[in-house]
């Protein structure tokens, strides 16, 4: 009977160590279980989410907040900065814009800081000013109609940026100057030929036209007379050559050179019988013994002056 008692305790303690162990197992798998699953999370995050403060500037506008890098607007600094034009022609000054965005372009005038164009919108009263778009859609080109001298300057293109952005043109308006080489007058012996050569500085553009007159009658198209050219010599110079062949009498007088950007310009043309030109330049009335008379009576007036002081002193 004892024996028996026992063995049934025996067999009880053995049952309660059994689940002793049994939970012991199962509260171990089930914190393995919790640990990994927190690590594969872990491991997750790291992999969706980089740290922002590991990003170079680029990685951070564009990876981690899923955006396009945003650029700012920038001149195109190949564009001419100084613009020559011509008294009355139309003046083109260029503003060339990349990545404007939503931002707007203005024109300013820095003499008075005038407001011209903001946009495409004028903003002066003068109708001559204003903006136009070219084909590409970044050029903000200021157009200035027949141009005044009062017009040269600086003129400021700038962009509402914050802060904002500037891009400065000079615009020079030049006034056109005609001039004969060899004048005022040109001696050319009977029977040879002329080539009269007509100058245009500070001109840009060609002219539309240089006519040329013989005394009060233009000549351009007079075939007797010789050749006419316009050609341009420099950047802003242009030549109109008039060229006429076997000279005579009927050829002498006054040329004129006038082109339609500028005033009219004149040289006399003397026919030479083949005299020496120092000869022909004197008055047919003149001797050495002007010079001479001349210094006398200038003497003689002297001492009466001197006399008459002489006289009202005393």
């Amino acid at each position: 009977m004892l024996e028996a008692r026992e063995c049934s305790l025996s067999s009880l303690g053995a049952r309660r160590f059994l689940r002793i162990v049994l939970r012991v197992i199962i509260l171990s798998s089930l914190l393995f279980l919790r640990a990994t699953r927190a690590q594969d999370d872990t491991t997750s995050t790291d992999t969706a989410m980089p740290d922002k403060r590991s990003l170079t500037e680029e990685d951070s506008v564009g990876e981690y907040w899923g955006v396009e890098p945003y650029n700012l607007p920038a001149f195109d600094n190949s564009t001419a900065k100084n613009v020559s034009t011509q008294l009355g022609q139309t003046a083109f000054l260029h503003c060339i814009v990349d990545n404007l965005g939503d931002k707007t372009v203005s024109w300013i005038r820095r003499k008075d800081f005038h407001v011209l164009t903001v946009g495409t919108d004028t903003y002066i009263s003068d109708d001559r000013f204003q903006t136009v778009r070219t084909s590409n859609g970044n050029d903000w080109v200021l157009q200035i109609k027949f141009t005044q001298l009062k017009d040269q300057g600086i003129y400021e293109c700038q962009v509402s940026t914050d802060p904002k952005i500037s891009f400065f043109v000079n615009l020079s308006v030049l006034v056109a100057e005609a001039s004969i080489k060899g004048g005022p007058k040109i001696i050319v012996e009977r029977g040879s030929s002329i080539e009269l050569t007509c100058v245009i500085s500070n001109s840009p553009e060609p002219p539309i036209f240089v006519f040329w007159y013989h005394d009060n009658r233009m000549i351009n198209y007079d075939s007797k007379r010789g050749d006419i050219s316009v050609q341009k010599a420099a950047a802003k110079t242009i030549i109109s050559k008039l060229y006429i062949k076997d000279i005579g009498e009927a050829e002498s007088g006054n040329y004129t050179c006038g082109p339609s950007n500028a005033g009219p310009t004149s040289v006399s043309v003397v026919i030479s019988n083949g005299e020496k030109p120092a000869a022909m330049q004197h008055d047919g009335n003149s001797s050495p013994l002007n010079g001479v008379q001349t210094r006398t009576s200038l003497l003689w007036h002297f001492l009466l002056f001197l006399s008459l002081i002489n006289y009202v002193t005393r």
